[in-house]
């Protein structure tokens, strides 16, 4: 199983960093949920994001740096239909390019940040 989660997190890196117009992995179904926006990114203190749901729900988001090391996991978070901003401090972190992971009953999405 790590090894497939490594497999994975280094094949998204790939396609990431690999091309200039990758910008997104997404599996999820758009219209229940989805992260809009990351900012600022690059980052040095915290991050900001903007996450639509369509319900209730509840989402956990995970920082997973390059060799697929899960970094920090946040407590999970209530979400309540529409558009909500979320702040994820990152200062104890070093600088690097990094996944944000965000889980919401099973449906994923990762979008990259950089850190400062």
């Amino acid at each position: 199983m790590r090894k497939t989660l490594l497999y994975l997190t280094f094949s998204m890196f790939l396609l990431l960093f690999g091309s200039a117009g990758a910008q997104e992995i997404s599996i999820v179904d758009k219209e229940d949920y989805q992260i809009d926006k990351i900012y600022p990114n690059p980052a040095a203190d915290f991050v900001f994001v903007d996450i639509f749901s369509k319900n209730y729900a509840v989402v956990q988001f995970e920082l997973i740096d390059i060799l697929g090391n899960t970094i920090k996991k946040w407590d999970k978070m209530e979400l309540t239909p529409g558009t909500q901003k979320i702040r994820l401090e990152l200062q104890r972190f070093n600088a690097g390019f990094y996944l944000l992971k965000a889980n919401m009953d099973g449906q994923v999405a990762i979008k990259r940040i950089r850190k400062l």
